[in-house]
């Protein structure tokens, strides 16, 4: 073979080469630069759930939602598509707290175009810790123009498919599509997770007993007074916008260690204030049907998919026959106090025999 052939066919090679691994990581898309769905990329790992969700927003477009869903990584296991008539988009992502929401709405509004006719917003009573830990966690969170900056930079979507790191995602997805993982996600951004393991679960309980017990519920724990400037903030600038709040729902024995640690009166307080700014809120927490039973959690605070039903079941109004009665209490000017005496007498309730 001469020698001018060889290097042909060489060159040759090489560029289907990389056509091939183009082709294949644009056609998985696991960092969601696409728009298309097929049968070997619809379980994808959440591993970087604003990037990705920034992603999808903007390159798929959020003009045909009318709703914004915020939160933190408990909201995520909210099926978007169970708010019907409500068209919501998910925005929700891992440790969101409430000096974040801002952020998120302006660019969610800015990807749209317009401002969104309802914003849904599940706050977690950790996000009231304005304490070293909470300090820290906020911090290091990057603001959200940090992802759109990537999503928008020059020919992201297609550099992206060029890289290892993107070809690792790829292959990772095709092994969910067989085996999923124990959270992974589809391509209209709705969150799956399967029952996990009990060693599994008890590893992960005994983790979040000391991360709860030491930071974030423990003696470095301090309210955040900014939080209802923060609130009333959101409300001014989105004058056009209907607001719905509701509790994430943790399980009975993280609530217990929140009433061990002294922290009912910082939860009242929270609580009031919510209802101060917005007039009402959901109350998922407490200790109630579904709070009571551990099976219902993968851990101490992340609710299996199907209780974010009948989260959403509840916020639309919806009747379901296994939607329990004490599972989301509409908390308003008129009942606050009534509730609040009945989360007293289940603190009370649960201090006995309480086992860190």
């Amino acid at each position: 073979m001469r020698y001018g052939t060889w290097v042909r066919l060489y060159l040759a090679t090489l560029l289907a080469g990389i056509v091939f691994f183009a082709l294949f990581n644009y056609a998985i898309d696991p960092l969601w630069t696409f728009c298309h769905q097929n049968r070997f990329n619809n379980a994808q790992p959440g591993f970087d759930e604003r990037q990705q969700k920034t992603n999808r927003a903007y390159f798929c477009g959020l003009k045909q939602y009318d709703t914004l869903l915020l939160g933190s990584s408990r909201t995520t296991y909210i099926n978007q598509h169970d708010f019907k008539p409500l068209k919501v988009f998910n925005y929700a992502s891992v440790a969101m707290y409430p000096s974040e929401y801002r952020g998120w709405i302006e660019q969610a509004k800015k990807i749209k175009g317009s401002p969104f006719r309802t914003i849904i917003l599940g706050v977690d009573f950790f996000g009231t810790n304005d304490g070293p830990f909470g300090k820290q966690q906020m911090k290091e969170a990057p603001a959200p123009s940090h992802y759109l900056d990537i999503t928008t930079s020059f020919l992201y979507r297609y550099k992206m498919l060029f890289t290892l790191e993107t070809l690792y995602k790829s292959i990772e997805s095709i092994e969910h599509t067989s085996k999923p993982g124990t959270t992974d996600y589809s391509r209209d951004n709705v969150k799956h997770t399967i029952r996990i393991s009990q060693a599994r679960k008890a590893q992960a309980v005994q983790h979040q007993r000391g991360l709860y017990g030491n930071l974030v519920y423990g003696k470095s724990y301090h309210y955040n007074a900014r939080l209802k400037e923060i609130f009333e903030t959101l409300k001014r600038e989105n004058p056009q916008t209907r607001f719905i709040l509701f509790t994430t729902p943790i399980s009975k024995p993280l609530f217990c260690m929140l009433a061990k640690q002294g922290r009912v009166q910082d939860y009242e307080k929270w609580l009031s204030m919510l209802v101060d700014v917005f007039g009402e809120v959901y109350d998922f927490m407490g200790i109630n049907t579904v709070t009571a039973n551990a099976q219902n959690y993968a851990d101490l605070h992340h609710f299996y998919p199907k209780f974010g039903t009948l989260i959403a079941k509840r916020i639309t109004g919806k009747a379901d026959p296994s939607l329990p009665d004490d599972f989301g209490i509409r908390v308003t000017k008129k009942n606050i106090a009534t509730h609040l005496k009945q989360i007293e007498h289940q603190a009370q309730t649960c201090m006995h025999g309480f086992v860190p």
